[in-house]
This record gives C-alpha cells, structure tokens and sequence, in this order.
C-alpha cells in the first residue's frame, strides 16, 4: 500500500488483493484476507467505499471510524458498509483478524431479493462492532469455512450462484445475533425499508453535489414530505440530518486526515463560498473548520 502521510487515502480493492493470496472472485468484487495483521492501516487515514465483514481472532485493535472511537477485541464481529473513514489505528503486538470484503455491486446483487433483512442495516450503522457469544463465534466460523470452500473451487459449475448463496446465509445469522440485540419489532413495512435503503444509496453518491431535500425525493418521484415521514421512521433522523451527517463527515474527515486548506475543501465539497461552508459546519457542530482542526488534527 503507498505510504502518503498527511492525506486521506482511498483504499481500491486492487490495494487489498495481494493480502488475499488466492481466494477472490469476479475480479474485484470479493476477496477474503486472512492474515489481516498484515495489512498496515497505521500510516495514513483511509476511507473505503466496500462492504466489509471482519473478525477479530486475537489481540486487540483500537481506531476511529468516522470520527467515532472503536474497538475490536478477540471474538468480535465487526461489519461495515457504503463509505468509511478509518484513522488512528492501533493494535496490539498479537492482533490477528480475517476480513471479507465485497463490492457495492456484489452486495446489492446479494441482497437484491433479501429486502427484509434492510431494517438491520440502522442497527449496523449505529454499532459496527458486535461482541460474539461462544456459539455465535461457532456459527460464524461454519458459514466462513463453507465460503472459502466454495471461492478456492475455481472450476465448480454454479461457483458464484453458491457463493451468494452462502453469502445469504451468513447474512441471515448476522441478523439473528442482531435480532437478539436489537429486535425489529412488529410494525415492519418493506416498502418503508426499500425506500429508505434506496434514499440511503442515493445519499452515499451524490451528497458532495445535491444537498437539497427536493432533489433526493424528486429523484425518488417522491414528495419531499413523504420522504422525510419515510426517512424519519425508518431511522430516527431527518432527510435533512442525514444530508448534514455525510457532509460534516466528509469536512471532519479532510481536515483531520489531509494538509487541504478550508477553501480547497469547501470547493471539492462543491459549497460556493468557503464561509458558507463554514457556517454549515459549526451550525451541526459548534465549532469553526480551523478550530476543529486544532483540536482533532492528527
């Protein structure tokens, strides 16, 4: 991986394809890493745009995750997806993990018929990191050993239709281990998820340029009140608050992690003026963009 101090690196999955030796699929879209000690994450700031599943099998690792601390520790399942920030990663002389990482594209052809499991998706966003019983540690060990299995026999007729078939599967157990953390009750309406989950999608690839609610529910052919009845229900926060979220992150991201001035920022965050983007940044956290710097720089 390049060694760029003081910048924000986007991590490929051409970056992360020599530490998967030989257990990949369909060119970029799926690679395991099982030696993720391997992977030197301490050098830079990096930011993903994958979907990643990860366990932690030894050791420890402490990082931030955008702007949030985490930690992982021996056991513990920790899953990620649409764009992450990661800084500040340490980990102990012992840590030792195995990680999945798959494409956008791969996911959602995964997922396409699974529509049911996307209310668990607001429980991802808000806990990453899930602590494993000895039996759930089990069950994840199964389905990954099935996986592997599966992606190491390179000339099995139906080799991908099995692989996201097993995908689906693990995906299933993951959502009955979060079940039993956080139920999602009786009041589930598909259609309310697949809207929100669609929202999101849109969010994740256009919130540096559209900032408007008007233009994520047009694009929708919805009206911007019934987005935000949509949105506000599924997630406890507005279409406004998660425009405003994915927009401070990106801000809170480059000025902790890049040399970029305020006013290059502002103008990669397409804002017309730098102290525009000033206000929108100390409106939602209080503090100016050279006063968060100050405090959160690396």
């Amino acid at each position: 991986m390049k060694d760029l101090s003081n910048a924000l690196q986007n991590i490929q999955f051409d970056d992360l394809r020599p530490y998967a030796k030989e257990i990949a699929m369909r060119g970029d879209d799926l690679l395991i890493v099982e030696k993720l000690s391997e992977v030197d994450l301490s050098q830079v700031a990096i930011q993903t745009s994958f979907f990643t599943i990860a366990v932690c099998t030894k050791g420890e690792a402490n990082f931030m995750l955008n702007g949030k601390e985490c930690r992982v520790q021996e056991g513990d399942l920790f899953v990620t997806f649409g764009r992450q920030t990661i800084d500040h990663f340490q980990r102990s002389d012992n840590f030792q993990g195995i990680a999945l990482f798959q494409s956008q594209e791969f996911v959602q052809e995964s997922l396409m018929t699974m529509r049911y499991l996307w209310p668990y998706l607001i429980y991802l966003m808000r806990h990453p990191v899930m602590s494993l019983t000895d039996d759930e540690r089990a069950i994840v060990r199964r389905d990954y050993q099935m996986l592997k299995h599966r992606m190491s026999s390179t000339h099995e007729v139906l080799r991908q239709e099995l692989v996201q078939s097993i995908l689906q599967v693990f995906y299933l157990d993951v959502c009955r281990m979060m079940e039993q953390r956080a139920p999602r009750g009786e009041h589930y309406n598909a259609r309310t998820y697949n809207l929100f989950y669609h929202f999101m999608q849109l969010l994740a690839s256009n919130y540096m340029d559209e900032r408007e609610v008007a233009w994520y529910a047009d694009a929708l052919s919805l009206t911007p009140k019934y987005l935000s009845e949509v949105v506000k229900t599924v997630s406890g926060r507005t279409v406004g608050q998660w425009i405003s979220l994915m927009v401070v992150m990106e801000i809170k991201s480059l000025l902790r992690n890049t040399d970029m001035s305020v006013k290059q920022i502002a103008q990669q965050l397409n804002f017309t003026t730098q102290s525009f983007m000033g206000r929108y940044f100390k409106n939602v956290t209080g503090l100016s963009p050279l006063d968060y710097r100050k405090r959160f720089s690396r």
